[in-house]
């Protein structure tokens, strides 16, 4: 589709002056790319079902990170700009210029001196929930059948909402199903002596029961992976739960307050070091039993991790994604 590119002039001089824009910054290699074209399946429905304006004004105001097999836990890096064009046929599309982390400003924990590994107990006390608190589910339908959403979502002890995901991909080798909760949710742990109504104490273990029968009902599912999507501090925070194995996820699950407490901490550390943290991601691994910070990614466009195989390129997937979104109600 880079043809498109070439074959357009005022898109070919746009990447090549965009390029200039962003060398020699936090990426170790920008290259061009077309993220979004009008291509259509067989029944005349765009393949990637989103208004191209409207993704061009997102990308330049908030980049998107690309992600392998849209896995949020394995960041290659951002797309840095975008623009609209049209080719001499009529053809329409999106022209990118992406920034890859390897090889560019890569910072580590332990380079910061950040001990990610100081366990932080969670609180003791929580506030009450407010009275309009949701759960938000964010699956794409190819990957995951309406029917099950509908299924795991019937019991649930507040209201959803479901967010529909659009992953820019040839081929599904996950499923990915983002759970959206507060981060009060996440540092919740029974021992918590929260300061709320006798109605708001009960909601909070209610969604963590209602966490764990969903655990239950993975296993008619393929290759799930469960993003737990939270905000903290200005920060977005995700828990990965990956498989299906259900004694491991409740092993994750029961460790996942003191890994929501850590994270906090940790974002407030980087902060205090003059790194504002925008997005930051914990993987459990099932061998140690241990949640642990696999990268942050900061507001400077530069990532932190101890682990370069996450950003690695030399062979590089096609299928790379991007997480768009629309939205509705279950």
């Amino acid at each position: 589709m880079t043809d498109f590119i070439h074959e357009t002039p005022a898109a070919l001089k746009w990447v090549v002056e965009a390029e200039k824009r962003h060398q020699g910054r936090a990426y170790g290699e920008v290259v061009r790319a077309v993220v979004w074209t009008d291509d259509r399946d067989n029944e005349g429905q765009l393949l990637v079902d989103v208004d191209p304006d409207t993704l061009v004004a997102t990308i330049n105001s908030d980049p998107f990170v690309l992600l392998e097999n849209h896995d949020p836990g394995r960041p290659k890096g951002q797309i840095l700009e975008g623009a609209f064009f049209e080719t001499a046929d009529g053809r329409k599309f999106i022209a990118a210029v992406l920034g890859y982390y390897a090889g560019g400003d890569v910072l580590s924990f332990r380079g910061l001196g950040v001990n990610t590994g100081i366990p932080v107990p969670p609180p003791q006390q929580l506030p009450a929930l407010l009275n309009d608190v949701w759960i938000e589910i964010g699956t794409d339908s190819r990957e995951v059948d309406p029917a099950w959403l509908e299924q795991v979502t019937s019991d649930a002890p507040i209201r959803v909402e479901h967010t529909e995901l659009s992953h820019n991909s040839a081929e599904t080798f996950q499923e990915l199903i983002r759970i959206g909760l507060p981060y009060v949710i996440l540092v919740w742990n029974p021992f918590v002596k929260a300061l709320a109504s006798e109605a708001g104490k009960a909601t909070y273990p209610a969604i963590h029961a209602w966490v764990r029968k969903l655990f239950s009902r993975l296993a008619d599912r393929r290759s799930p992976i469960l993003d737990f999507h939270s905000h903290q501090d200005g920060c977005q925070v995700s828990f990965l739960f990956r498989g299906k194995d259900e004694k491991k996820l409740r092993q994750a699950m029961d460790l996942l307050a003191g890994a929501a407490a850590q994270a906090a901490r940790l974002i407030s550390r980087l902060k205090g070091l003059g790194k504002i943290s925008r997005q930051l991601v914990y993987e459990f691994d099932d061998e140690t039993l241990q949640w642990s910070p696999s990268f942050v990614l900061l507001d400077d466009g530069r990532i932190i991790t101890d682990n370069l195989a996450l950003i690695a390129i030399e062979n590089l997937p096609q299928g790379l994604s991007l997480g768009l979104t629309r939205s509705n109600s279950l």
